[in-house]
């Protein structure tokens, strides 16, 4: 009988633990400097450039929303690297130019 007691109070206290990371984590998606109260899954990679603004993307990863102030942001899977140009050989093989 004392292990059933030891189980189902380690279950409520997992169960309590993870509703409580949950809710931390909803809360934690917006404050007075960004927000991430929605996302969205890109579906083209590249750069994309304005006047002050850089943002690198990958095919279908999450986004972030948009940036002021001469920010770069970038998300992927190759973030803050610069793109390099290969040739392909048959076999597939990646050369460096």
């Amino acid at each position: 009988m004392e292990r059933r007691k030891l189980y189902q109070m380690g279950g409520a206290i997992l169960t309590l633990l993870t509703l409580f990371a949950l809710i931390s984590i909803a809360f934690a998606q917006a404050s007075s400097n960004y927000d991430l109260s929605w996302h969205v899954v890109a579906g083209g990679g590249g750069r994309m450039k304005s006047t002050d603004h850089t943002l690198m993307g990958t095919i279908g990863q999450p986004l972030t929303g948009v940036m002021w102030d001469g920010h770069t942001l970038c998300s992927g899977f190759w973030c803050g690297r610069v793109a390099v140009q290969y040739r392909i050989y048959l076999p597939l093989v990646l050369r460096n130019r």
